[in-house]
């Protein structure tokens, strides 16, 4: 018995679990549990820039009350950096999380997942420029909070994902 591959059109073996000419998933078998993977992690990454842009508003809002002026300056800077970042992070993971999960537009998935990572990445480079924290302090402190809820998901779960192409539908 043979079928019609529903992307190509072209005639492939009833038995087969992907079509032998685009590589297109022919059978839910062909489902890799790797998209829905990077899917939660974009989760993850989501959930963790959401708890990060609350944190920054709350410091935005309440650090002249907290500091000094002087000091509070040095930290607004970086406070406002954070805000971006995190909400960029919430803003990219949360359609590239549901895109993965129900497996649509390979291509805006793609996008957003690189663009969670990006900001994931520029959230953990913004920890490395914290006013007033030693060397060795910093490193584990942006490691910790930064690094691995915000930038480390995304990069995974991005490389989860793209290879996965013939998953998705287009």
């Amino acid at each position: 018995m043979v079928s019609k591959c529903p992307k190509c059109g072209r005639t492939a073996p009833e038995d087969s679990i992907y079509c032998p000419y685009c590589a297109y998933g022919l059978k839910p078998s062909a489902r890799t549990t790797r998209v829905s993977v990077g899917g939660a992690l974009m989760i993850v990454a989501a959930v963790g820039s959401f708890i990060l842009f609350v944190l920054s508003i709350r410091a935005l809002l309440d650090i002249y009350r907290w500091y000094p002026r002087l000091v509070a300056q040095s930290w607004f800077v970086y406070d406002q950096l954070l805000t971006v970042f995190s909400f960029a992070g919430l803003l990219f993971g949360v359609p590239a999380a549901i895109l993965s999960l129900n497996r649509r537009s390979y291509k805006w998935t793609m996008i957003l997942a690189i663009l969670c990572t990006l900001s994931g990445g520029g959230a953990w480079v913004t920890s490395m420029i914290i006013p007033s924290l030693k060397i060795k302090d910093l490193l584990w402190y942006s490691i910790f909070y930064f690094f691995l809820p915000v930038f480390f998901p995304p990069l995974l779960g991005t490389m989860l994902i793209y290879p996965r192409k013939e998953e998705f539908k287009q």
